[in-house]
């Protein structure tokens, strides 16, 4: 089997896996629309990283079944240094999942404030306020180096940091006024997306 080969069977299992991850919880989980307070608008930075994700899914649609077309992208990554974007990818997958454990059915597909939610300062959420978020850029990042391609890797980073933005700012805003000066105090002990030093 060659080495392209290989990288192109990597990213479409990333990616089914990604997606089959949250189809999981969201099924695990379903949204509570009548128990929602307050739930994060559509913007157009929201609008924006929406439309970098079709690009995204696009070009790595191409790279899986034909690379030669979205070829003009190709980076010079060394065949190891390709291999290393699984290190983050899997890091990725083991960080959503304990998150997911540590949320429970607080969690939910979109972000939301619920009347039963509750503030969640276990697992990873005792030292990091976003670690979902900081799971998605560690999953969505990995393509760059598996498909050493920058259309590929950088749309993906591009649609997903600007989801993560608006989503942060959100969730801030409702946990803030929800949970008031535990939240304040949450908050000076733990960092957004990485543990505070």
């Amino acid at each position: 089997m060659n080495t392209l080969l290989i990288f192109r069977i990597l990213l479409l299992s990333l990616l089914v896996g990604f997606v089959a991850h949250r189809a999981y919880y969201t099924r695990k989980y379903p949204p509570q629309e009548n128990d929602t307070l307050s739930k994060m608008p559509e913007t157009a930075r929201t609008k924006l990283a929406a439309l970098l994700s079709v690009v995204a899914l696009l070009s790595s649609l191409a790279f899986i079944v034909y690379p030669d077309l979205i070829g003009f992208a190709a980076a010079p990554f060394p065949t190891w240094l390709r291999w290393m974007g699984l290190l983050p990818a899997l890091g990725g997958f083991a960080l959503l999942e304990w998150s997911h454990r540590a949320l429970a059915a607080n969690w939910s597909d979109q972000p939301r404030l619920t009347s039963e939610q509750t503030l969640v300062q276990t697992g990873p959420y005792k030292s990091i306020r976003h670690p979902i978020y900081t799971a998605f850029l560690l999953i969505l990042g990995a393509p760059l180096l598996l498909t050493a391609n920058w259309l590929v890797g950088l749309a993906w980073l591009a649609s997903s940091g600007l989801d993560i933005l608006a989503r942060i700012r959100f969730e801030e805003g409702v946990l803030q006024e929800r949970f008031e000066e535990d939240y304040t105090a949450y908050r000076e002990k733990t960092g957004t997306l990485l543990p505070k030093l």
